[in-house]
């Protein structure tokens, strides 16, 4: 039998704490100093989002000193027959896969395969010359751009490729290249393979010049395109072999296998402010996979599988002794890159990059929060200076983050 809901968790570690003499900074119960009544006050709130109908369900995980304090689990994976939303429910990640592929790339990295600064033309001889779209008076003119795309652009966002629908004149180049999401709620990729995707948006005109700004789109697919280069394999071998199965992300693919389709979870949309089934899970594109591998937002993954991901991150690279990374790497990876051209937006090799303030009144202290989401409403923040991983996860499109970034944001004024 699957558990729904592991709230014990939390009311098993209170009650150790309970019976210890010291209870850290207050004396209040606490989990791994993090006071159980926020623990309690976040399990409020997500139920009353799902009684509101605000959402169908939803998941929320704390990890603190790599103990998983709190998980709970409310609500439905599919609002038409009212199916639980479980602890081992599959959903769709989307964009919750690019740090993923961030780290798989900066592996690769790490063998010395490329430069941050080398160009993608090095690579993918379709860069070798690429052009923008600027805007001259009342009129658009294409010009050549000023100077190479390089992998770090890719990281960061700054090559000025979107998803397509950032101008109405740029929409038209991507729909003459086949470089759209479906036009039905945006679920599924591009009909071609990554190789293919790559030389096509290479004859699309970037909304900037190179470096210029962050604009939001298909860069870590290309990235996930390099990484086939580098490594000579298939991008979902490659993922598999040197994140996957390393950090035991046994739910994590580009499709969900026969065995396992009883847990995954319908995706819901709102229409004429209603929820509606967009992707009913029993016949989802996702059973199969797609041709494009999606490494800007193809992965399925659950709750467990993501915290592992999460607590690597929050450990330097390591997972039970197994080195993904070197500390120094994602030291890097969670430098802002931007420069200012994300304005007050940070963002780093993979991860965006915000302040946060953990506990409340005299106990108050800042810290720094390594952060991404994906379009269906999934989120995760990572706090290493406080040993710290927040994961939410629905499964409701477009993007909306407010019920993730309440419960957060509630656990964090808890936080000692």
């Amino acid at each position: 039998m699957r558990i729904r809901t592991i709230g014990v968790f939390a009311v098993l570690s209170a009650a150790v704490m309970a019976a210890s003499p010291t209870l850290g900074v207050t004396d209040e119960p606490q989990v791994e100093n993090v006071s159980q009544q926020v623990l309690d006050e976040a399990r409020i709130e997500l139920e009353k989002r799902v009684a509101s109908k605000s959402i169908a369900g939803g998941a929320h995980m704390v990890v603190r000193n790599g103990k998983v304090i709190y998980f709970h689990v409310a609500g439905v994976r599919d609002i038409e027959d009212q199916t639980p939303l479980e602890a081992d429910t599959i959903m769709r990640i989307y964009s919750m896969t690019k740090p993923i592929t961030s780290v798989a790339a900066m592996a690769l990295w790490e063998q010395e395969k490329f430069k941050l600064d080398d160009p993608v033309s090095k690579y993918i001889p379709a860069f070798e010359s690429t052009s923008v779209l600027m805007k001259r008076g009342d009129s658009h003119q294409i010009v050549p751009s000023e100077r190479a795309i390089t992998v770090r652009d890719l990281f960061r966002h700054t090559t000025g490729y979107g998803y397509g629908s950032e101008t109405p004149e740029l929409l038209a180049y991507y729909q003459k290249e086949g470089m759209l999401y479906d036009d039905k709620h945006g679920l599924f990729p591009p009909e071609m393979t990554i190789a293919e995707a790559a030389d096509s948006l290479a004859r699309i005109p970037a909304l900037h010049q190179p470096g210029a700004s962050y604009t939001y789109g298909f860069n870590t697919d290309l990235l996930g395109r390099l990484i086939e280069v580098w490594s000579g394999r298939p991008l979902d071998e490659y993922m598999q072999q040197t994140v996957l199965a390393p950090l035991e992300m046994v739910d994590t693919g580009f499709l969900v296998p026969v065995g396992k389709r009883d847990r995954f979870a319908s995706c819901h949309a709102w229409e004429d402010d209603k929820q509606i089934v967009a992707d009913k899970a029993g016949a989802s594109p996702f059973r199969e996979g797609f041709e494009f591998l999606s490494g800007g937002g193809g992965l399925v993954s659950t709750m467990r599988d993501y915290a592992n991901f999460c607590q690597m991150l929050v450990d330097g690279g390591d997972y039970k002794g197994k080195r993904i990374l070197e500390a120094s790497t994602l030291e890097l990876m969670f430098t802002d890159q931007l420069s200012g051209a994300g304005g007050d937006f940070r963002f780093g090799l993979g991860f965006a990059i915000k302040d946060i303030e953990l506990g409340v009144g005299d106990a108050k202290r800042d810290a720094q929060a390594y952060y991404w989401g994906g379009y269906a409403s999934t989120a995760f923040q990572v706090v290493p200076k406080a040993n710290m991983v927040q994961i939410f996860m629905q499964q409701s499109i477009p993007s909306n983050h407010d019920v993730a970034n309440a419960l957060f944001s509630i656990v964090y004024s808890g936080t000692h």
